[in-house]
């Protein structure tokens, strides 16, 4: 049973790593059909209050009856649009929806039971204005049928309760509520069917992005999207003067395990590596194949210290157990360079210190981490090399 709550229950379809994304996604669909809903109410419950004239059923004395029944829905809608313009959203989008779509039900069936006379002639117009709210109702369901009980079955049973207490007998009323109801059925049906489109749309869109995004072979960011990562800590770096850092790393001897045992293998280590340097990693460093064998790390708020550290540590854990390569256990070592940057420098000077510091450490032995402060300081910092 689906519950209604802040928790919702898994998606089937979408990856747990596109959940974040997806929901991002849902948020600002419901926002676009919030607005144009609260926009469609607005103009067409006003007109429907102010036409009574021009309608087949005409009752002066209900105006009034009619008018409190419209109100809920034009809050809504209201509320709606006033979160849309308002320099901070007054409310989730979601929760907007299920305001108008429940007020909508509300007034119709409200003006249902108050118009209802048993003569058709007379419950033809409002019969009319069913079909199409119910419709409606459905479309603004945008997560599909985790909002149907809230939307149709809760308002609908309060309906059946309060015909029986007026004494109406719902099979009586079932002819005249036939049309909304298989239009309620169509519009739930249309909903859901734009819901599963707009998640294959989703899925389709982040298939593409992480292909363009994401080395294949390591599932690692690639290069390309790196340097739009690198970009953005720049500026970043620039605008709140905060350090960041880099390491470069390669591993050593990488040839050999090709030449030995193929490439296979040699790719069996590359996707430990990733995963053994991701394991000790923090959550805000990112991690991408910057080519053949090499990675590049980014650090933001990290200074030149505290990316030594980290490069010692990932060092440490590349050296200190062999490689599960298929059936083998390759030993192997990594050796890393470390720059920091605030954002004085462009980013190809930044990855140009970490390359010339790699250098350093492949031409010192392999197996170490060397660093290069950025051009303000002194000095650089010394090796570290492992046992």
């Amino acid at each position: 049973m689906l519950r209604f709550s802040g928790l919702k229950p898994p998606n089937k379809k979408v990856p747990p790593k596109w959940l974040p994304a997806y929901e991002e996604y849902i948020r600002t669909v419901e926002g676009q059909v919030a607005v144009i809903a609260a926009w469609v109410l607005l103009v067409t419950v006003i007109f429907y209050q102010f036409s009574h004239e021009l309608r087949l059923a005409h009752h002066p004395d209900l105006w009034l009856t009619e008018f409190c029944l419209r109100i809920p829905v034009l809050l809504a809608a209201s509320l709606t649009l006033l979160s849309h313009y308002a320099s901070k959203p007054l409310c989730q989008n979601r929760h907007l929806l299920r305001g108008m779509g429940v007020s909508v039900m509300v007034m119709i069936l409200g003006l249902f039971l108050i118009h209802y006379n048993g003569r058709t002639a007379d419950t033809y117009q409002i019969t009319n204005g069913m079909v199409i709210s119910f419709f409606g109702v459905a479309i603004l369901s945008v997560r599909g049928s985790r909002e149907w009980w809230l939307m149709f079955a809760l308002p609908l049973t309060v309906f059946a309760l309060v015909a029986r207490t007026q004494g109406l007998v719902l099979s009586e009323l079932l002819p005249f509520l036939f049309d909304p109801l298989v239009m309620m059925i169509i519009g739930m049906v249309t909903s859901e069917a734009l819901r599963q489109l707009r998640e294959g749309e989703f899925l389709a869109r982040q298939q593409l992005r992480e292909q363009a995004t994401t080395d294949q072979l390591t599932g690692l960011l690639n290069r390309r999207a790196m340097h739009t990562l690198l970009e953005q800590e720049h500026s970043r770096a620039q605008r709140y003067g905060t350090t960041h850092s880099l390491i470069l790393g390669d591993l050593d001897r990488f040839k050999r395990v090709n030449d030995r045992y193929g490439h296979d293998i040699g790719d069996a280590v590359l996707k430990e590596t990733a995963r053994k340097l991701n394991s000790h990693m923090r959550a805000q460093d990112v991690l991408c194949r910057w080519g053949g064998e090499e990675v590049l790390i980014l650090l933001p708020e990290t200074d030149l210290e505290g990316a030594i550290h980290l490069a010692e540590k990932l060092r440490v854990a590349i050296a200190e157990q062999p490689m599960h390569a298929g059936e083998h256990l390759i030993p192997q070592t990594i050796s890393l360079g470390v720059t920091s940057c605030r954002g004085r420098n462009d980013i190809e000077n930044a990855i140009k210190r970490a390359d010339e510091a790699l250098y350093k450490a492949k031409d010192g032995g392999r197996n170490r981490t060397e660093a290069i402060a950025p051009p303000l300081s002194e000095h650089a910092l010394p090796a570290h090399q492992g046992i």
